[in-house]
């Protein structure tokens, strides 16, 4: 088994959880990537997805993979893996949402490119059997309503955590030890 996390807007690979979740699976002797995705600058599925070939393309995206999507992450690894038809052993979204606007027109930009329609990321349900959601009830970026309708869409289950903002450091999340034990 490994494990791939996607950042979302902005993010990198040695912040919030993203360190912490790799070193305790490498401690029980699994592989775990945290690519970086260029953002902003050539954020927009096209590129991210382009990087992703790459990790499947060499073997690291299959069967036996587990992906983790944080914030619009969650929609890139989905769409991808739905347009791609890749089976994989489970998916889990932190904050995952899909055609979602919110105040910030710059991000509503950068996001824009990830979206699709709800029957192309539906089809995730027939390449894993293991879909889990991780969502706040303060997530100060993405309403409510768009994080439990896209844990919806995807049939996954959904865990809904008290006051846990965006699982990001600004909340406090440099651990995340939901996901870890979901893992292991």
């Amino acid at each position: 088994m490994n494990v791939i996390l996607v950042h979302g807007s902005y993010g990198k690979p040695f912040e919030n959880w993203f360190p912490w979740l790799e070193s305790e699976l490498s401690k029980k002797g699994i592989s775990c990537y945290v690519p970086t995705f260029p953002t902003p600058e050539h954020q927009n599925y096209c590129d991210w997805g382009k990087l992703l070939d790459y990790y499947s393309n060499i073997g690291f995206i299959n069967e036996d993979t587990i992906l983790i999507g944080h914030s619009c992450g969650a929609i890139c690894v989905t769409r991808y893996l739905c347009e791609r038809n890749i089976r994989i052993r489970g998916l889990i979204t932190v904050s995952g949402y899909n055609n979602y606007t919110g105040n910030d027109p710059h991000i509503d930009e950068l996001n824009s490119s990830f979206y699709c329609e709800d029957e192309v990321i539906q089809k995730i349900q027939n390449l894993t059997s293991q879909r889990i959601s991780y969502i706040s009830t303060n997530d100060p970026f993405i309403s409510q309503d768009a994080l439990e309708n896209f844990s919806r869409t995807i049939d996954s289950q959904l865990v809904v955590i008290e006051g846990a903002g965006h699982f990001n450091a600004n909340a406090g999340y440099t651990e995340f030890h939901q996901i870890l034990e979901y893992i292991l």
